[in-house]
């Protein structure tokens, strides 16, 4: 986790690159964090609403990354459409345990609008970000969410490991996409500063 005094951007190259695999790392959180919500939701394990709540301090650790790298309104912007994202899939994970087709329909809806939305965001942020990669990213990671929902559901758990496996591997792609996209970022500002 990010605290407040940490997010100052660091002057040294080992603490540049431990920031910026830090934020490599915070994709992994958010997909550890969603399963252990879903474990609690659908086998009734542990606390789900700590665990609701926990999930929703990684909009503000992401946040306090960005404000490094893009200032305050980009990241006021990106923590409420990454909040509004948890609570879809939230409300989405409830709607099929209640076999709510209705609003199952309209959750899944509203979250690949929500993926446009940060999608179209970051791209807009950052020049080493494109909106398509972000929504091909963040597209495969929510439908592998879904899925792993169901799995529960359905008492799949065999294939809930494997998609799990899925998942982990995809927050490897999407962490480098994204560190990768700050490193860039971090360097053209440096040459842009140095002449």
């Amino acid at each position: 986790m990010i605290h407040k005094n940490q997010t100052q951007y660091p002057n040294d190259i080992t603490s540049q690159m431990n920031f910026i695999f830090r934020t490599r790392l915070i994709w992994r959180d958010l997909a550890t964090w969603l399963r252990s919500y879903k474990v609690s939701l659908y086998g009734g394990v542990g606390n789900t609403d700590e665990l609701s709540q926990r999930l929703f301090k990684i909009p503000v650790e992401y946040g306090n990354i960005l404000r490094v790298f893009f200032g305050d309104q980009a990241t006021v912007q990106f923590i409420n459409l990454l909040t509004q994202y948890i609570s879809i899939l939230q409300s989405l994970f409830i709607a099929q345990i209640n076999n709510d087709v209705n609003a199952i329909n309209n959750l899944t809806q509203q979250i690949y609008q929500n993926i446009n939305s940060t999608a179209a965001l970051l791209a807009s942020i950052n020049p080493y970000w494109t909106q398509g990669e972000w929504v091909t990213s963040l597209n495969s990671f929510t439908s592998m969410q879904i899925d792993e929902a169901t799995t529960f559901l359905a008492k799949d758990y065999t294939r809930n490991i494997a998609i799990f496996d899925s998942i982990l591997s995809l927050t490897n792609i999407i962490g480098d996409y994204f560190s990768g996209g700050l490193t860039n970022y971090f360097n053209l500002k440096s040459q842009q500063q140095a002449t």
